[in-house]
């Protein structure tokens, strides 16, 4: 479980690998997972997604429209996302 005083970095964590997995078609939870392992955080899918819906809300990621089950959902920066990251040299 990730503590609440760890969340804003987690969620620049999740919000950064986006960035850097820069994929055409998203990344999905358990790649997201894997990839924030290293820095420090033992996320549950639950939180990643809990994070990523959050980082949705503020307009900083998007879902990708998939035309699989909903268990294949997968997510990308958007611009915003981007220029949050820039503006706080994340």
């Amino acid at each position: 479980m990730i503590a609440e005083h760890l969340k804003a970095g987690f969620t620049n964590c999740v919000l950064s690998f986006l960035r850097k997995g820069h994929a055409r078609f998203g990344l999905e939870i358990p790649a997201i997972r894997v990839n924030v392992a290293p820095e420090g955080y033992a996320a549950t899918a639950d939180e990643v997604l809990d994070r990523l819906e959050y980082l949705i809300e503020k307009g900083l990621a998007e879902e990708v429209p998939k035309v699989m089950a909903q268990a294949d959902r997968a997510f990308k920066i958007t611009d915003a996302g981007r220029r949050y990251l820039d503006e706080h040299n994340l």
